[in-house]
């Protein structure tokens, strides 16, 4: 039995390799931020929505937060 060992072009492959490991990271990192962004919105209306009937100004400065994040 004989077997043809070749070597994979190791120089041309690694760096598309790498590149596609980094845009992924990147990629996974936004939605990771995208997540997080958009569950501390809830967390914050869902507080306004608790403490309007005690403090209505926290909660008005609240739902103004979350309205000026969500604008940027």
């Amino acid at each position: 039995m004989n077997t043809a060992v070749t070597s994979l072009p190791l120089n041309a492959t690694a760096p598309s390799l790498r590149a596609w490991f980094a845009r992924t990271g990147t990629a996974v990192w936004r939605a990771l931020e995208a997540s997080g962004q958009a569950r501390a919105q809830r967390e914050l209306l869902a507080f306004a929505d608790r403490c309007e009937t005690l403090q209505p100004d926290l909660a008005k400065e609240l739902r103004m937060a979350v309205g000026h994040a969500s604008a940027l």
